[in-house]
């Protein structure tokens, strides 16, 4: 229930207004969470990671991927952005043990969720020393993957800046003046 003090909004005046509109509501604040959508996708089935799931495919309609869990070697979840840590923590409930190493960017102010994976408190809307050190270990486990492996990217608003990893030549102070310009200079969006 996201809602805190909905039993004392209940207490008076139209009652059963109140509940349509509370309920009205919990449902819009609820909607955007990726969590739930997330274990819809990824889940464990017997002896079978499944992926996908036709009512949220594009195009509508795709059936899912199974993979045998004896085919699979090694499970890594990267990524960063304002989501990517709900994303990667439904992952974490679902996949548990099975997960072999992360990294994902958060915003700074955040609090950590994750338990199996690592993540790291990053600059936004500018990018930090922090966005390039997370970019960093993100591109590490993704070279580590090799063959009948899975990486999952868990990418959502943010990561632009949470895993900002300038090209060679161009300096953070370079790409943070970029990001000042296009953000605060002219409202670009991202």
């Amino acid at each position: 229930m996201i809602i805190q003090n909905r039993s004392a909004l209940l207490q008076h005046g139209n009652i059963e207004g109140r509940r349509i509109v509370l309920d009205v509501l919990e449902a819009a604040l609820a909607a955007p969470d990726p969590y739930p959508n997330v274990q819809r996708v990824v889940r464990l089935e017997r002896d079978r990671l499944i992926i996908g799931d036709p009512a949220l495919s594009d195009p509508p309609g795709r059936q899912p991927v199974e993979f045998p869990l004896a085919d699979i070697g090694h499970i890594y979840v990267v990524g960063g952005g304002k989501s990517a840590q709900r994303m990667a923590e439904a992952l974490e409930d679902t996949l548990g043990d099975l997960i072999t190493d992360g990294q994902i960017n958060a915003k700074k102010g955040d609090s950590i969720r994750l338990k199996r994976i690592h993540v790291t408190l990053a600059g936004h809307p500018l990018p930090d020393e922090d966005s390039v050190a997370g970019a960093r270990r993100i591109i590490e486990i993704e070279r580590s993957a090799r063959k009948g492996d899975i990486v999952f990217h868990c990418q959502s608003g943010g990561a632009t800046a949470l895993t900002a990893l300038p090209a060679p030549g161009i300096s953070l102070a370079d790409l943070q003046e970029v990001y000042r310009l296009l953000y605060f200079g002219r409202g670009a969006s991202m």
